[in-house]
């Protein structure tokens, strides 16, 4: 459990709402920054160095705090990686949306480029962040493998439901869905993981050759040919 309770602007109404005085709110969001610059130093170190090679007192050092403050915040440094672990995974969770159907509901496909979109728009602005999530957040600890694993498993329950969805649409091709969506995450990771180590800032292009993968790997003659028109229509407005 984090010791410090206090968190962003709701954690402050609830504060102030509670009568204390200007001093004790100030303290309070002063603790509240110092907390928020060991987890910005934190995040560096362990993309940098990964989980086993970073220490405390690394941490203590670059945030420039005592070791007594930083138990303040923090039991341990995987309760510290934990935290940073938990906010990766929590801002993938609010950009994958499932898709909609209906009167007024945007196609398919540019639900789908809407994901892909909000995505890399995460992961290239939080270089470091995935790079914990993609090369240092497994194997050293059963319980926090077990929280990827079941991130990663509703990620690809996701892309297969979009998947059996186009089938029952008739815009993608019958296939092993859970394998597809395997493909389907696969590669993106791999994709995220050369972005985000070449610094490129680019997501339009990376999403649109993400999404035209995709659609060419799984999609039937209707849906390459919807698609295709999507394209021809974007490139006679430019």
């Amino acid at each position: 459990m984090h010791k410090c309770s206090l968190r962003g602007a709701s954690g402050l109404t609830g504060f102030l709402g509670k009568n204390y005085s200007l001093r004790q709110v100030r303290i309070q969001m002063e603790k509240q920054a110092r907390r928020e610059q060991v987890l910005r130093h934190a995040k560096r170190i362990f993309a940098r160095k990964g989980y086993h090679r970073t220490n405390i007192s690394e941490i203590i050092a670059r945030a420039r705090i005592a070791r007594g403050t930083f138990y303040l915040y923090f039991d341990n440094k995987r309760d510290l990686f934990e935290e940073l672990l938990g906010q990766v995974l929590g801002e993938l969770r609010l950009r994958i949306q499932r898709l909609r159907l209906g009167p007024g509901e945007p196609d398919p496909i540019e639900q789908l480029r809407a994901n892909l979109r909000r995505v890399l728009g995460l992961v290239l602005a939080e270089r470091e962040l995935t790079d914990i999530l993609l090369n240092h957040a497994m194997g050293f600890d059963r319980d926090l493998d077990l929280r990827i694993i079941d991130f990663y498993e509703r990620v690809i329950d996701q892309i297969q439901r979009s998947l059996d969805l186009g089938i029952e649409m008739n815009l993608v091709r019958r296939c092993d869905t859970r394998v597809a969506a395997f493909c389907i995450l696969g590669g993106i990771k791999e994709v995220v993981a050369q972005a985000s180590r070449a610094r490129r800032r680019d997501i339009g292009p990376l999403a649109e050759e993400i999404l035209d993968f995709g659609i060419r790997g799984v999609g039937r003659p209707e849906l390459l040919g919807f698609a295709a028109d999507e394209a021809s229509f974007g490139r006679g407005l430019d």
